[in-house]
């Protein structure tokens, strides 16, 4: 089945407190319940800063990289429930198959997941992905980048 992608938004910034800010434009305008949400980037451009930031916005307990367990969850004061996913050290789909994916995907809860490019075709087609460039002359500016990304009907 094939997609269709739409640029959302871009911004650029140049501190940690900007990143938050376009966090926070996520989390207001954007975000909710049984969304999924990737996040593309090298390693260091953001993804996990992101993350911790729509947590606080959320105001769930804090986020932390997910890197040695897969999945973290947070409790939402509402009962939403965050999944915060890290497949930086999966080699191949396979190893998530027995993972119940679906479950977290199509659920009630927002899954913000790093390094999505390791899923393969177990990405949900419908998700956000949020894309971290970051700027070669500020090392802590990026350019983030807004898709929403769903199937042609």
């Amino acid at each position: 089945m094939s997609v269709t992608e739409t640029l959302i938004w871009e911004k650029r910034v140049q501190t940690p407190e900007e990143t938050a800010e376009v966090a926070e434009l996520f989390v207001r305008e954007q975000l909710a319940p049984g969304d999924v949400v990737a996040l593309r980037g090298d390693l260091g451009s953001g993804k996990t800063f992101f993350s911790k930031a729509v947590c606080r916005i959320l105001e769930t307990n804090e986020a932390s990289s997910p890197t040695f367990t897969i999945v973290n969850v947070y409790e939402y004061a509402d009962g939403l429930t965050v999944y915060h996913f890290d497949f930086y050290r999966i080699d191949l789909p396979a190893e998530l198959l027995n993972l119940g994916l679906d479950d977290y995907f199509y659920g009630d809860g927002i899954c913000l997941i790093e390094w999505p490019e390791k899923l393969g075709d177990l990405l949900p087609l419908k998700h956000y992905r949020l894309d971290f460039e970051p700027d070669a002359d500020n090392p802590t500016g990026r350019t983030i980048r807004l898709h929403g990304i769903a199937p042609n009907k």
